[in-house]
């Protein structure tokens, strides 16, 4: 048992040490895979959530697409940039700087994202720009609400305790979860009636967009 274990804990840091070289030398490229591996991943989780008995490859490669082409790149060069944008206001690991990143990360990237994926996916599944205008009216303020309630948390944590070099991995992981959430919602019509306690939480999120639309 213990040279089992010995053999596969120097398997994990094997894939560790191949991991750090390929970021450090191809940081972009390596998040564009990890992140399309990631979100058909979750996609896949997400149809095991809906009950189907056959996974629809076809999706999970279209899902992995977005990871590949938007979450990977355009995360990466995101989190680099706002790094750079609080160390150059506040002292590194102080609240004043994570409360900083935080809020720009959830009031800027986070509706971004969620826009991003709906628009995506409706599209990719041979939707119309109408459809596009109807899933983001229907679903994004609900979506973007229930996003409020693991992210910032999460990103509270991850910008604290995780070096910069590892943020982008630590949140490729977590998007691994809202990957998941987000295709499930995708595929739903009103996702808000099969979640029980969530239509008791439609009117904070009707009070969050009244907020936004009287700034």
């Amino acid at each position: 048992m213990s040279g089992a274990l010995k053999i596969l804990g120097n398997s994990l840091r094997n894939v560790w040490t191949a991991y750090e070289h390929q970021l450090h030398s191809h940081p972009v490229r390596t998040q564009a895979i990890t992140s399309g591996a990631l979100w058909a991943l979750g996609d896949v989780f997400s149809q095991k959530i809906e009950g189907r008995k056959k996974i629809d490859f076809k999706r999970s490669l279209v899902t992995a697409g977005y990871g590949a082409v938007f979450i990977g790149p355009v995360g990466h060069g995101w989190y680099v940039a706002l790094d750079k944008f609080a160390r150059a206001r506040f002292r590194i690991g102080s609240p004043a700087f994570i409360a900083t990143k935080v809020v720009l990360d959830e009031g800027l990237f986070g509706p971004i994202h969620v826009l991003g994926f709906f628009a995506y996916m409706t599209l990719a599944e041979g939707g119309s720009w109408e459809d596009v205008k109807r899933k983001c009216k229907n679903d994004f303020w609900s979506a973007y609400a229930a996003e409020l309630v693991f992210w910032p948390a999460f990103q509270a944590v991850n910008f604290w305790k995780v070096p910069v070099r590892h943020q982008l991995l630590a949140v490729n992981l977590a998007c691994l979860l809202d990957a998941t959430f987000l295709c499930w919602i995708q595929q739903q019509d009103d996702w808000t009636k099969i979640l029980p306690g969530w239509r008791g939480k439609e009117a904070t999120t009707k009070k969050l967009q009244d907020a936004v639309s009287s700034t």
